[in-house]
């Protein structure tokens, strides 16, 4: 039996110093520190990534890892969306707050 392990979250932000997120259909989708760029692929399945991807064989590169949330029902699914622009127009970068005593800023670029 395959197990899909929830790799994003919806709603409340993480309770950690780094808050990485992207906005998927208007809704903040908060995802692993790894996480620098998201993109949708021409099923409407969203992935991130660790480095900038490139097409390769009619998708993006396979260096991604799916965007997987938990569901009102408890069940763990891959974000799918509509696919409302091309899928190649859909590369985007991951935003990045930094939490601390003095509030929330942009975290340095690394």
């Amino acid at each position: 039996m395959l197990t899909m392990t929830p790799t994003a979250e919806f709603g409340d932000k993480p309770a950690a110093e780094l808050e990485v997120f992207a906005v998927i259909e208007g809704k903040k989708v908060y995802l692993p520190t790894e996480a620098k760029y998201v993109m949708q692929d021409c099923r409407g399945l969203w992935f991130y990534s660790t480095r900038k991807p490139r097409t390769a064989e009619g998708d993006w590169t396979p260096n991604k890892t799916s965007i997987c949330c938990r569901t009102d029902r408890g069940y763990v699914r891959v974000l799918k969306t509509d696919t409302r622009v091309p899928w190649l127009d859909t590369c985007q970068r991951t935003i990045r707050m930094v939490t601390g005593s003095e509030g929330r800023r942009p975290a340095d670029e690394e």
